[in-house]
C-alpha cells in the first residue's frame, strides 16, 4: 500500500470523482423493506443481501408461471464472487429451479468465472430465446466461453467483427485454437497496427504475446524474437513481459546490453526493483554499457527495494566518482541512511552537502531535508532556524511553501507559538481548499492557546468545529476544546424538520433481474443507459431517485459518482433528516455491508473504518488498478496481499484479488493487523495503511510533541497527511450514520510514540 497513486478526494470527497446513495425504495421479490444501512432515522433501502434476493421470473415465456426458488446463500456468494461456494449452492437447488432461464444464466456465469468454459457454452446455447432481456450479454459470453472451449470458429467470427483490441485478441486466440494460425496472426497484425491508439500498454502486451507464440508455432522466429524483446523491455513488470523474458531464455536469445538496462529501469518503475538487481549486477560485471549508468540504476534499485544499507553503500561509492551526478549520489546516500533508521547521520551529511555546494539544486534539497528530519526527530529548536536559513537562501525554492508550513510547526513546538500563530493565520487565509484552510486554522488555535491566549484559541476552535462538522479539523478542534475545559458546540447542526415522502422506485427489468441473481455489478451497467429515463418521472427529485435506484445494488461505484455530481455541500453541513438522509448515503455508501461488518468484528476494526478506507482508496470501484498495481476496493499491493493471505491461512491467487470477497477479507485483516501494531490508534494505523508501517515508525519517537493533530500535521508526505485526515473524516460520517452523535468517537489527542514496529512489518 505504499506510494500508490489513488483517487484523491477533496473536502468530504466532493469534487474528485463521484459518490452515491439511496432513497427509500420498493422491495424486489424476496427483499425486506428494512434498511441495512441502519443508523438514526434510516430512510434508505440497503443493497440486497443473499437472504433478500430471489430470481425474478420476468423472462419466462408468456403465459407460464413458476414460483421463484426460496432465497438462499448462493446469491450472496455470487455478489461477493465466491464462485466455488456459489456453484455448490446452485447445484443443490431442485431440478425445476435449476432449469429456470435466469438460473441457467447465473450458473453459466459462475462456470465461466471458475474456468469451466464448456459448461458455460452448454448452458448458454439457445438461452437467448428464453431470456430475451439479456440476449446481447448471453451471445457475447457464450462467444467468450467458445473462444476457450469451442466451437472456435463461431467465437472467432463473433469477435472478429469488433474493433476493440481485447476482442481482436479473443478472435485471434479462437483462430489459433481452431488451427488457423495464418489467419490468427493476420488478425493480430491488424490489431497491433491500431494498438498505438490505446493508452494501456497491457493491451499491446497481450497482442504481442499471442503473436510471438503463434509465430513460433509457424517457425517464424524473427517475428517471435522481435515481439519477445519488446515484451521483455516495454512490458517489464507485466505478466506478459516476464513471460517474454523467460521465453527469450528458453530460445537462447538475449537482450542487447542497452535493452537489459532499459528492462531493469522499467522493472524499478513498475515496483519490482528486487527483480532488477540481478540484471544490473550482471551488467556491472560485463561492463558493456556505461559504468556510471549501471551503478546509478543499481543504487536506485536497491533504494526502491528498501535495501537501505546496500543503497547507501552504492550511492556513497558513486559520490566518490567523477561525473555530473556526483552531488545527487551524495544526497541519495544520506536519503538511504535516513530511510534506514540513521536519520541523525543523514542530517549531518545533508548539512555538509548544502554548505559545500551552496546554490546547487541538490544542495537546496539537502538543506530542506535536514530541516524536515530535525522536525520529525523532535529537534524543534534546531529545525526552526534551519527553515529560516532555507527560506533566506532559496526565496523561490521548490520547497518554499512546505518550508513555511513546517517552520510554523517547528516554532509551535519550540516555544515560539506567537511566530507560529502568525504564519499559520497567513497560510490559512491563502489556502485554496476549504479543508486545508480549516486544518491550518485548528493549528492556529493551538498556537494561540500555547501563546497564552485561551479566549482566542477557544474562538478559533469553536469556529472550525461549526464550519466543517465531522471533518478531521473539526474533530481535532472539539478534542482541543474539551481538553481546555471549554464548552463544546453541537457535533453537527440538527436536521431541518421536513417530512419524508418516499419515492416509489424500481429498476429497469434487465437490471432488476441481474440483481435478483446476485450480479449487481452487471446490473449497474444495465441501469446506466436508463438513468435519464428512469429519473424523469420524479421531476425535482431526480438525484434522489437515481441514488435510490443505485441503492438497490450491492455494487456502489456508480452510486458514488452520481452523488458527487448531484449532492451539494450544504446538505453535508447539517444532520440529515428523514427527507434528505439519501444525500448522505449517496456520498457515503456501504457496499457489502454484512460482509464488511462481519470482517470488522473478526479483526477488531472500528465499525465504518473499512468503508472509510474503501471510499478514499478506490471510490468503491472493485476494478480499480493503480499504476503500481494496487488492486481492488481496498487497493491492495499484491505482495502485501500475499503475505496477509499466508497469515490468515488463505490460498493466494493474484487473479482473484479484485474479487470483493478476497479483497475485503485481506484488506480488513491488514488494517486490523496495523491497529494491533499501533495500539489501537486509528491515526497511526491509517497512516501506515497508506505509507507503510516502517515509515510511520520513523515518524514516532519518545520526546516528540506527539498529540494527534500535530503528529498528522508533521507527516512528511502530503498524500499521507491528507489521506489520514480524509479517512478519519469519512469514519466520523459513517459512525454518525450508524448511531448519531453518540456513535462518533472523539479524536484521541494522545498518540503512543514508543511503539516498536517489528522488523518484518509490511
Amino acid at each position: 500500500m505504499v506510494q500508490r497513486r489513488r483517487i484523491v478526494m477533496g473536502l468530504f470527497g466532493l469534487g474528485a470523482l463521484g459518490l452515491g446513495a439511496c432513497a427509500r425504495s420498493m422491495p424486489m421479490p424476496g427483499e425486506t423493506t428494512s434498511s441495512a444501512e441502519g443508523g438514526p432515522s434510516a430512510s434508505a433501502s440497503a443493497a440486497p443481501s443473499a437472504s433478500a434476493a430471489a430470481p425474478v421470473a420476468t423472462a419466462l415465456p408468456a403465459g407460464t408461471t413458476a414460483p421463484a426458488p426460496s432465497p438462499a446463500r448462493w446469491a450472496d456468494a455470487v455478489r461477493l464472487e465466491r464462485w466455488d461456494e456459489a456453484e455448490v449452492q446452485l447445484d443443490a437447488l431442485p431440478e425445476a429451479d435449476r432449469q429456470r432461464p435466469e438460473m441457467r444464466y447465473v450458473r453459466g456465469r459462475v462456470a465461466l468465472e471458475r474456468g469451466d468454459a464448456a459448461r458455460t457454452v452448454e448452458l448458454f446455447t439457445g438461452l437467448e430465446k428464453e431470456l430475451p432481456l439479456l440476449v446481447d450479454d448471453i451471445v457475447r459470453r457464450r462467444a467468450e466461453a467458445a473462444s476457450v472451449a469451442g466451437p472456435f470458429a463461431e467465437a472467432a467470427a463473433f469477435f472478429g467483427k469488433s474493433r476493440s483490441l481485447s476482442d481482436q485478441h479473443r478472435a485471434a486466440l479462437a483462430l489459433e485454437k481452431d488451427g488457423q494460425l495464418a489467419q490468427a496472426r493476420t488478425t493480430l497484425d491488424r490489431a497491433l497496427a491500431g494498438a498505438g491508439r490505446s493508452r494501456r500498454k497491457s493491451d499491446e502486451a497481450k497482442l504481442r504475446a499471442a503473436r510471438a507464440r503463434i509465430a513460433e508455432a509457424q517457425g517464424l522466429l524473427p517475428i517471435t524474437i522481435a515481439d519477445l524483446r519488446w515484451l521483455a523491455v516495454e512490458a517489464a513488470g507485466l505478466p506478459e513481459g516476464e513471460a517474454g523474458a523467460a521465453a527469450l531464455d528458453r530460445l537462447k536469445q538475449s537482450l542487447a546490453p542497452k535493452d537489459q538496462l532499459a528492462r531493469a529501469l522499467a522493472l524499478v518503475r513498475a515496483g519490482q526493483a528486487e527483480a532488477a538487481v540481478p540484471i544490473l549486477d550482471e551488467l556491472e560485471k560485463k561492463k558493456t554499457v556505461p559504468h556510471l549508468d549501471v551503478l546509478h540504476a543499481r543504487a536506485e534499485a536497491k533504494l526502491k527495494a528498501r535495501d537501505y544499507p546496500e543503497a547507501e553503500k552504492a550511492f556513497r561509492v558513486l559520490s566518490t566518482l567523477p561525473g555530473p551526478r556526483k552531488v545527487e549520489a551524495m544526497y541519495q546516500s544520506a536519503n538511504a541512511l535516513a530511510r534506514g533508521g540513521q536519520a541523525d547521520e543523514a542530517i549531518k551529511r545533508w548539512l555538509d552537502l548544502s554548505s559545500r555546494f551552496k546554490k546547487n539544486s541538490w544542495a537546496e534539497r539537502s538543506l530542506y531535508q535536514a530541516a524536515r528530519w530535525l522536525l520529525l526527530r523532535g529537534r524543534y529548536d534546531e529545525a526552526a532556524p534551519l527553515y529560516t536559513r532555507y527560506l533566506a537562501l532559496f526565496p523561490k525554492g521548490a520547497y518554499r511553501e512546505d518550508a513555511e508550513y513546517e517552520q510554523a510547526l517547528a516554532q509551535l513546538s519550540a516555544s515560539q507559538p506567537k511566530l507560529a500563530q502568525k504564519t499559520l493565520s497567513r497560510l490559512a487565509k491563502a489556502a485554496k481548499k476549504p479543508d486545508e484552510a480549516q486544518k491550518l486554522r485548528e493549528l492556529e488555535g493551538l498556537a494561540a492557546f500555547r501563546a497564552g491566549d485561551r479566549d482566542e484559541a477557544v474562538r478559533i476552535w469553536t469556529e472550525v468545529a461549526r464550519t466543517f462538522p465531522l471533518s478531521f479539523a473539526a474533530l481535532a478542534a472539539r478534542s482541543r476544546l474539551a481538553a481546555a475545559g471549554a464548552p463544546l458546540p453541537p457535533l453537527i447542526e440538527p436536521a431541518a424538520a421536513r417530512p419524508a415522502n418516499p419515492l416509489d422506485l424500481d429498476l429497469p427489468d434487465p437490471a432488476r433481474m441481474l440483481v435478483s441473481v446476485g450480479l449487481d455489478a452487471e446490473a449497474e451497467g444495465r441501469l446506466l443507459p436508463f438513468e435519464r429515463e428512469a429519473a424523469a418521472r420524479f421531476a425535482g427529485r431526480e438525484a434522489e431517485a437515481l441514488c435510490g435506484m443505485y441503492g438497490k445494488l450491492a455494487h456502489a461505484r456508480r452510486r458514488y459518482r452520481v452523488g458527487v455530481a448531484q449532492v451539494g455541500m450544504p446538505q453535508l453541513l447539517r444532520a440529515p433528516g428523514e427527507a434528505d438522509r439519501w444525500a448522505w448515503e449517496c456520498l457515503y455508501p456501504r457496499p457489502y455491508l454484512d460482509e464488511v461488518q462481519k470482517l470488522e468484528g473478526e479483526h477488531e476494526v472500528p465499525r465504518g473504518l473499512v468503508h472509510s478506507l474503501m471510499r478514499q482508496e478506490s471510490a468503491f470501484d472493485q476494478e480499480a488498478l493503480s499504476p503500481v498495481f494496487a488492486v481492488g476496493l481496498l487497493q491492495l499491493m499484491p505482495k502485501t496481499a500475499e503475505k496477509a493471505a499466508a497469515e490468515v491461512g488463505m490460498s493466494f491467487e493474484p487473479s482473484r484479488l479484485k474479487s470483493p470477497h478476497v479483497n475485503l477479507r485481506l484488506g480488513s485483516y491488514y488494517i486490523g493487523k496495523l491497529l494491533k501494531t499501533f495500539r489501537k490508534t486509528p491515526v497511526l494505523a491509517v497512516a501506515a495503511y497508506n505509507a507503510g508501517p516502517k515509515a510511520v515508525g520513523q515518524w514516532m519517537r519518545p520526546g516528540v510533541d506527539a498529540e494527534a493533530d500535530l503528529w498528522v500535521a508533521r507527516i512528511p508526505y502530503d498524500e499521507t497527511r491528507n489521506y489520514v485526515a480524509r479517512v478519519l473524516g469519512n469514519l466520523a460520517r459513517y459512525q454518525w450514520m450508524e448511531g448519531g452523535d453518540a456513535a462518533v468517537a472523539p479524536l484521541a489527542l494522545e498518540v503512543p510514540v514508543d511503539v516498536e514496529v517489528p522488523p518484518d512489518a509490511y
